[in-house]
């Protein structure tokens, strides 16, 4: 996959595994017709047509010519449009769509963050105690996250997190979810500044569920719908956190969060690897489709390189094949093969 270059997922925008799939193609090997696509991927040519017909409406893919061969049917030659215009087109897209319907349901639902959360200084200590700093926030998330024992809730407005705090929270999430805690992240989209990516993957790969919206109410994390983290000051995340125990108001910090996560969707950041993969091989594989280097996922994963190395040669063995673009094509390939295919025609949503 390495040797490829690289060319960022349109999933994550919303565009069908089958398109992604077949853009990626594209791009590799220049302009070909749906009979060379689809005997390069092993995908039927409905399939292949459905995907060109995606790409075209998006602005992606346009048919170049008449390709100079004999034969009856779709014969056009395609080609496409850079992967930095077609990002920068669906992530227009993408916002403004969801930033319109978000808008919709807050005037649908009049939703807003609980009034008893601005007189948390008025409860009994055994019901609301202040963590003030930083380091005494952290130092208490990281005992209730290690005593939880099944359900996480995390909300989070910030758009980017930096790589000092992800390396603070990745080991005690990665062993809740070995514990088998329901984990449930509500998050907003990343700016470009984010450092999450990798975080995001290797966890969403061991079962975290994560979903977006376009903004949300404010920052929070429940333990185990018992005791709820809250900010002091939503403007200046120094000052701490407050320690909510109290039921009622745990209560409805819950009921705000479920809510709120209904509204939301997953995003499709990438493809879904083959089912059969472990959750290390589905990370691997779709981070180094994204463009990083081996030694930068290391680094992100905490684990060797050579592991890394070792995983996707025990791959390239089991799919019979010799470099890791064949391999990125045959996982491509397989899991456009097993994802649904809607062969109806929808209305556009109500709202």
């Amino acid at each position: 996959m390495l040797d490829a270059p690289v060319v960022p997922s349109l999933t994550r925008w919303g565009v069908s595994p089958h398109a992604d799939l077949v853009y990626r193609t594209l791009i590799t090997f220049g302009p070909w017709s749906v009979e060379h696509i689809s005997r390069s991927l092993e995908m039927k040519s409905r399939l292949v047509r459905t995907a060109l017909d995606e790409l075209t409406a998006l602005g992606a893919a346009v048919p170049a010519r008449r390709a100079l061969v004999e034969g009856t049917g779709d014969d056009r030659i395609w080609s496409t449009r850079a992967p930095a215009q077609v990002v920068a087109l669906l992530r227009d897209r993408h916002h403004h769509t969801a930033l319109a319907r978000h808008r919709l349901r807050q005037r649908l639902t009049r939703m807003t963050y609980p009034d008893i959360v601005t007189d948390l200084g008025r409860l009994p200590v055994d019901d609301a105690r202040p963590l003030d700093g930083l380091s005494k926030t952290i130092e208490r998330l990281l005992e209730l996250a290690a005593a939880e024992r099944h359900e996480h809730m995390s909300m989070n407005p910030e758009p980017a997190f930096s790589a000092a705090a992800l390396k603070t929270a990745a080991p005690a999430e990665r062993k809740m979810l070995a514990r088998g805690i329901s984990f449930l992240s509500l998050g907003v989209p990343a700016s470009t500044d984010d450092e999450s990516e990798v975080h995001d993957t290797e966890l969403r790969f061991h079962g975290m569920q994560y979903r977006e919206l376009p903004q949300v109410p404010g920052k929070m994390i429940i333990f185990d719908r018992a005791t709820a983290l809250v900010p002091q000051d939503p403007s200046d995340r120094t000052r701490g956190m407050w320690e909510i125990s109290a039921p009622r108001v745990v209560a409805e910090l819950t009921a705000l969060f479920l809510q709120q996560w209904a509204q939301a969707k997953d995003p499709g950041r990438d493809w879904t690897p083959p089912a059969h993969l472990t959750p290390r091989e589905s990370t691997i594989v779709v981070l180094l489709a994204r463009g990083y280097t081996d030694a930068a996922l290391a680094a992100k994963l905490d684990i060797s390189v050579r592991t890394i190395a070792y995983t996707l040669s025990a791959l390239m063995d089991r799919y019979d094949v010799i470099n890791r673009f064949q391999l990125g094509l045959r996982l491509g390939a397989e899991a456009a093969q097993h994802a649904p295919v809607d062969e109806t025609t929808h209305e556009p949503e109500g709202e």
